[in-house]
């Protein structure tokens, strides 16, 4: 359903599967394969469980303080926009990351829930994309779609499982300069979903709308 699709295809994009295989095989340097992909299934089982109960306590948490979609929209859309102007900018982000990430990893030989699943997977850009999706389905008044919804979610977390259960060979497959053309794509993919969100809270908050503007643009010509 178009709710599936609004929630599987932003998740896809912002947990950038093929771009956090580079950062998971240097996380696991060393592992054997089979704790290895051990280790990507946990992290996303665990990244899963992050989303969906943002996805379905979200709304309530935003209702309870009182936040509006076009509030989430503004905010999400900044954070949003920032994660994939980062991706955009330079793959030295990424490997900063990486390097990051696995000396806090060394510490804990398990890896799965921190820093896989939180925050490279369930991130803040992915809890604001199911927050935002979770509340318009609350306002939408649809049961349904919050099976669509939690359909999606888990989707996109089976891709991300299949990316970095098969690091090796994706990585292998793609080389490095594919993944990151890949990962540029997908940054700059972040950014126009970030500027629809921040229309779209704009839209929203100062009923600002296409037909307001097309009759203002309108009337000052004449």
């Amino acid at each position: 359903s178009a709710q599936f699709i609004a929630v599987f295809v932003p998740l896809f994009i912002i947990t950038d599967p093929f771009g956090n295989i580079g950062i998971f095989l240097t996380l696991t340097d060393g592992d054997e394969p089979a704790f290895r992909r051990r280790q990507a299934l946990m992290g996303n089982i665990y990244a899963a469980i992050l989303l969906l109960v943002f996805l379905f306590g979200g709304p309530y948490i935003l209702s309870f303080l009182g936040v509006s979609i076009s509030a989430v929209n503004l905010g999400g859309g900044l954070i949003v926009g920032a994660i994939g102007w980062a991706l955009v900018r330079s793959q030295e982000n990424r490997k900063t990351e990486g390097k990051a990430t696995h000396e806090e990893a060394i510490k804990e030989h398990d890896i799965s829930f921190c820093p896989l699943a939180l925050p490279l997977i369930a991130g803040p850009g992915a809890l604001v994309v199911v927050i935002a999706a979770g509340r318009h389905i609350l306002e939408s008044g649809d049961s349904m779609r919050w099976v669509a919804g939690g359909l999606g979610v888990l989707a996109a977390m089976v891709v991300s499982w299949a990316c970095l259960a098969a690091a090796p060979v994706v990585a292998h497959c793609l080389g490095r300069n594919g993944i990151v053309a890949l990962t540029k794509i997908i940054g700059f993919l972040l950014v126009c979903i970030a500027a629809q969100m921040v229309i779209t809270g704009a839209q929203d908050a100062f009923g600002w709308h296409a037909g307001t503007t097309a009759s203002t643009t309108h009337a000052v010509a004449n």
